[in-house]
This record gives structure tokens, C-alpha cells and sequence, in this order.
């Protein structure tokens, strides 16, 4: 009874979620991330400018990237699943043997980007995005042996 009235008087202390990152204040375009775990160092990107940012053979898993400006950005090899690409600028962006299993891009833009063998395997699209993706999806993800294609439901 004692420590159920102690957490009435004190309840446990609440955690801010940030809205923005640090690339959201200060732009990080043209940053190297390339070869780094981004999950273990618990990034995220919320609404930066990554503008031609490197994140080559990069450990993504779970990061949030919503809202961020990824124009031209390279995610050759990265393991990008679970991931959170909402409403976020992908224009340019290299996804070559990128790993998006169960990422949400809805709502990303997507113009002239780069998506050779890419798994999207229960990724989180809207139906437009999504076919406009199925006129350049080939190839077979190295990793996953899953076809680009097909983890889009291409027709």
C-alpha cells in the first residue's frame, strides 16, 4: 500500500520523444556513415538534411529517418529494415542491395532513384509509390535471395 501511494505522490518520470535530430538543426549533408551500426548507437534522423549523405554497408535496423531530405543519398548494401522512411525526400537515392524488410516509406518520394535488388518484403508503401517503383524493380537481393520484383508485388 505504502509504495502504491508513493507512486501517486511521484509518478515514475516520463521520457521525451525528440520531434527533430541534430541534422534537423544542422544539416549533415554530404556525411559519411558508411560501415557504422547505427541502431546500437541509437541515431535517428528525424527530419535532417542528409543531402548526399554516404551510408554504404550501414546497420539502419529500426532508425527513423522521417520527414529527412535523402536526396542523392547512397544505401548500397545497408540493412535498412524497420526502418521509418515516412514522408521522407528519397529523390536520387541509391538502394542497390539495400535491405527494407518491414521499413515504412510511406508517403517517401522516390524519383529517380535506384532500387537494383532490393528485398521490400512488408514494407509499408502507398499503392502509387509502390508502382512506381514496379516500372524500375529488378534484380535479386544478394542477401536475402529474395526478388525485387516480387517483395513488391510487382505485376
Amino acid at each position: 500500500m505504502a509504495s502504491s501511494l508513493v507512486n501517486m505522490v511521484h509518478p515514475p518520470a516520463a521520457l521525451a520523444i525528440p520531434q527533430t535530430s541534430i541534422c534537423a538543426t544542422e544539416a549533415c549533408d554530404d556525411n559519411d556513415y558508411s560501415g557504422i551500426d547505427l541502431a546500437a548507437k541509437g541515431e535517428f534522423f528525424t527530419k535532417g538534411s542528409l543531402k548526399r549523405a554516404k551510408f554504404i554497408k550501414v546497420k539502419a535496423n529500426a532508425v527513423n529517418f522521417f520527414g529527412a531530405d535523402l536526396t542523392n543519398a547512397d544505401f548500397t548494401d545497408a540493412d535498412l529494415s524497420d526502418a521509418n522512411f515516412g514522408q521522407a525526400n528519397m529523390n536520387g537515392v541509391n538502394l542497390t542491395n539495400a535491405n527494407l524488410t518491414n521499413a515504412i516509406v510511406s508517403s517517401a518520394r522516390f524519383e529517380n532513384a535506384i532500387i537494383d535488388n532490393t528485398d521490400w518484403t512488408d514494407v509499408i508503401i502507398r499503392k502509387d509509390i509502390n508502382n512506381q517503383l514496379c516500372e524500375i524493380a529488378k534484380g535479386v537481393n544478394p542477401k536475402t535471395g529474395v526478388d525485387t520484383r516480387e517483395s513488391l508485388f510487382c505485376e
